[in-house]
């Protein structure tokens, strides 16, 4: 019996022997086809010639047009059969930067691709705005994991099974910061979750906003993938987004968490309108009622309410410019009775004046605020001047009157001013151009706007839209300002994805000392 089970165990360690061997094998094969190995790669990044940070996304195109995009450390990890040891020609494009040039001017350069070696190509940034990484998705560091570079600790390869998150809104609410993001893709199925996304982090304090954020995704119980963060009973079949997020304390002070939810059509119009409050329990948004539509009433809440103090009363300012208000209190955000709408029309359409001429402006509940189209309309009639208006904004190099889409505001406590950044509807790309503009109140004038980001290329236009800047990650006293959008090809037609960043978020950092800037000293509110 002793012997017979001797003999058993022998011819199973013979067997795992044989398969280790096996597996082995296999695995040296893996690494000498695959080039798992970071000396089997031709290690390239792509640096900024002015900061020598690495910039993500930008793309290397070979002669038989393969494309290759730096990820976020500004690495590309080559290893292309046939193509190894050899002088290669890369196309090297990326918005916002100036590529090197080559022979006819052609934007590139020649590279030895040797095994285990490393070269730099430093890109000139246009851009004001500098890229810094991608925020979402699948393979943030792909590639400087691939050569065994250093990266950030909360670098991971995939989180939450998502493989792209549109839209971002944020709120600090009791003692977490949390992260929302709307229709979200995943990796294990062609469709994802349309009734958002959600995450927490460390405190804005604890974030070190040049390297990443760490987000802690709330996920599915039977699955790794991210969970829906609205429930709404007798809701359509239909995407549910969610903005206009606002941390206020109720009649026994504790805080409640207050946003509005649409439920939209394929055609983006709005079948339903909900005010929604955050479900501590659930760690979920659950419906409080329902809103009017915004064909019927223009004042509720949306896109990234700012918390403003006027004199002793706190107000939130709603819209991008900001055209609505609201006391910064549970009672009257959920009554949009409460809502005001900045306005300087009267019944019959022109311009309220005092008796000395002056353009005067009021907050008015239960009247609509003044809109961009209404502010473009008085001054085509010569109502009004752009200086006497909330908002008429112009390209402050060309004078090109510029339209605004989303975007937020925040107080700036190095310039001492109000700043609004946002994307441009139309321009050089659609929904691509980010825009920077300066007020001495949050309810402008805005006048002077200056171009930050564009996301423009020819034949590869790309969109960036809802871009929000993050107040509470501001360094050096606000020097520093940090703001995000989604990178998409969705409404660029003639473009054509890009593998990891399409639809995804992309974090980018301005330097307000940069000389670059050239706005001017904005109007006297």
């Amino acid at each position: 019996m002793a012997s017979g089970m001797r003999g058993v165990e022998i011819v199973h360690r013979s067997y795992v022997a044989f398969i280790l061997v096996l597996f082995v094998a296999v695995v040296n094969m893996s690494r000498s086809s695959i080039g798992s190995e970071p000396s089997d790669f031709f290690a390239i990044r792509v640096v900024d010639q002015e900061t020598g940070r690495g910039v993500p996304l930008v793309e290397l195109r070979t002669t038989d047009e393969n494309r290759y995009f730096t990820d976020s450390n500004g690495y590309v990890a080559f290893n292309e059969p046939g193509l190894m040891n050899r002088a290669i020609w890369f196309e090297v494009h990326s918005w916002g930067y100036e590529s090197p040039r080559g022979p006819f001017d052609l934007p590139g350069l020649t590279l030895q691709t040797t095994p285990g070696t490393e070269q730099s190509i430093r890109i000139r940034r246009i851009n004001v705005a500098e890229r810094f990484y991608r925020q979402t998705g699948v393979g943030i560091y792909r590639d400087s994991m691939l050569l065994g570079k250093s990266v950030p600790p909360m670098a991971k390869n995939l989180n939450a099974d998502i493989a792209g998150c549109d839209s971002v809104q944020t709120a600090f609410y009791r003692g977490k910061m949390r992260w929302f993001w709307q229709d979200t893709d995943q990796i294990g199925f062609g469709l994802g979750n349309y009734n958002m996304t959600g995450a927490t982090s460390p405190s804005p304090q604890q974030i070190n906003p040049d390297l990443g954020i760490e987000f802690q995704y709330f996920t599915r119980e039977d699955s790794p993938f991210a969970r829906p963060m609205v429930s709404i009973e007798n809701a359509e079949q239909l995407p549910i987004w969610v903005d206009g997020l606002m941390v206020v304390k109720d009649s026994t002070g504790r805080e409640r968490l207050v946003g509005r939810s649409v439920a939209a059509r394929k055609d983006f119009s709005v079948a339903r309108s909900c005010l929604l409050i955050y479900d501590d329990t659930a760690e979920q948004f659950r419906h409080l009622r329902d809103l009017p539509l915004p064909t019927e009433s223009k004042r509720f809440p949306h896109e990234h309410p700012a918390l403003v103090a006027e004199g002793e009363e706190q107000y939130f300012y709603i819209g991008c410019p900001p055209n609505i208000r609201v006391q910064a209190s549970f009672e009257a955000v959920t009554d949009l009775g409460r809502y005001e709408g900045l306005t300087c029309l009267l019944p019959d359409g022109s311009v309220d004046r005092t008796a000395a001429g002056q353009v005067r402006f009021r907050w008015e509940a239960e009247a609509d605020p003044v809109t961009q189209e209404e502010v473009r309309r008085l001054l085509a009639e010569n109502q009004a001047t752009g200086a006497e208006v909330p908002f008429a904004l112009f390209d402050v190099e060309s004078g090109r009157s510029i339209d605004c889409a989303r975007g937020s505001i925040a107080w700036n406590p190095h310039w001492k001013v109000w700043t609004m950044l946002f994307c441009e509807r139309g321009g050089d790309s659609f929904l691509g151009e980010v825009w920077f503009s300066t007020a001495n109140s949050p309810a402008g004038p805005w006048l002077h706007c200056q171009k930050v980001a564009t996301h423009a290329r020819a034949g590869q236009d790309m969109n960036f839209y809802n871009p929000m800047q993050h107040a509470e990650l501001m360094r050096g006293n606000g020097r520093f300002v940090y703001f995000e959008g989604t990178f998409v090809n969705t409404f660029a037609a003639a473009s054509v994805p890009v593998p990891r960043y399409n639809y995804n978020q992309l974090m980018y950092r301005l330097d307000l000392d940069d000389p670059r800037w050239k706005l001017p000293e904005p109007p006297p509110h």
